[in-house]
């Protein structure tokens, strides 16, 4: 954005050339921080693990507990009622209170029945688990081996001639693994540490002096810089904001200040919703109208173009 200190005419330009392509946006994907490949010890079952182990137990006593609900039931229903109408006062209270009897006891042979069936296929599975242990020996590794994957698009010379390194440490003795590739996502840990307020990024806007051919707005090119919060930026804390910025609320956005802006091809005026805290942009001209409009003096015509031209932007809108 461009600011003109006598017409409080200020200019917006939008990063074009900067910003990704759509179809790259639609490509999106957020992935996970740290991504494992994990070679187990070759004397470790296939089925040696927690979900391979609950399944069976979980399916067999569901399995259970259904066939013990369908003998129960049918098994009442040959029966007759507990409580026969007589006609007495009671006799709701003490037929309620036989139905309360009976459920309770259906909840508990389905519950013996699922236990039943789950120490049955637990006992099963340590039985096989200590088989394969006796016809399988130990793994003789002594070291546990983790190759950190290089990212691709790294520039540095190791990366390009190594890329994975490797690193070693001795094997616990009840560890299960001896090899594993780790391959660290830095842009995913970068933005979980954003998220979680460690770092911040700064970005620097330069006008490139060029304009993009098909919208005719100028091209400003983008680098940005992340540093960790600290004692040395005061954790992001500004002293100017704090005593200059008129918002009031940390929800309320930081108040533009009233002018005109463009993009080189719209005019705006800026508004400010003060119910909302909320800035705003309304269609003001297109950019041709304004500079052929006589109201407008051709010295600030000039200026204008020059800094759309030369200057950096004041405010950037960047289109993700």
């Amino acid at each position: 954005m461009y600011c003109s200190n006598n017409l409080v005419t200020l200019v917006l330009v939008v990063l074009v050339a900067a910003a990704p392509s759509a179809h790259a946006i639609r490509r999106l994907r957020i992935v996970s921080p740290l991504q494992a490949l994990t070679i187990w010890d070759p004397e470790l079952s296939k089925n040696d693990s927690w979900r391979n182990r609950f399944l069976p137990k979980f399916k067999a006593g569901l399995q259970a507990e259904v066939d013990a609900r369908k003998e129960f039931s049918a098994k009442a229903s040959t029966e007759s009622p507990a409580v026969q109408p007589d006609g007495s006062k009671d006799w709701a209270a003490r037929a309620q209170a036989a139905e309360r009897a009976k459920y309770t006891a259906q909840e508990k042979a389905a519950e013996a029945a699922y236990d039943k069936a789950v120490a049955l296929v637990e006992m099963e599975q340590k039985q096989q688990s200590s088989l394969l242990a006796q016809l399988h020996k130990q793994n003789p590794n002594q070291y546990q081996f983790v190759g950190v994957v290089q990212p691709s698009d790294s520039v540095s010379a190791k990366s390009q001639k190594q890329p994975i390194v490797w690193y070693a440490r001795k094997k616990p003795s009840n560890a299960k693994w001896s090899l594993r590739l780790l391959h660290v996502n830095k842009r995913a840990v970068v933005k979980d540490l954003f998220d979680q307020g460690h770092l911040d990024v700064f970005a620097k806007y330069r006008n490139t002096g060029k304009v993009d051919q098909e919208t005719g707005t100028p091209i400003i090119s983008r680098e940005y810089k992340i540093r960790q919060r600290s004692i040395r930026n005061l954790w992001n804390f500004s002293p100017k904001h704090f005593f200059t910025d008129s918002s009031g609320m940390y929800w309320r956005e930081r108040r533009v200040q009233p002018g005109l802006y463009t993009d080189g091809k719209t005019v705006y005026e800026s508004s400010y919703r003060y119910m909302d805290g909320r800035n705003g942009m309304h269609k003001y001209s297109s950019f041709q109208e304004f500079v052929k409009s006589k109201s407008v003096e051709q010295k600030r015509k000039d200026k204008i173009f020059k800094r759309l031209k030369e200057d950096a932007p004041d405010i950037v809108l960047e289109e993700v």
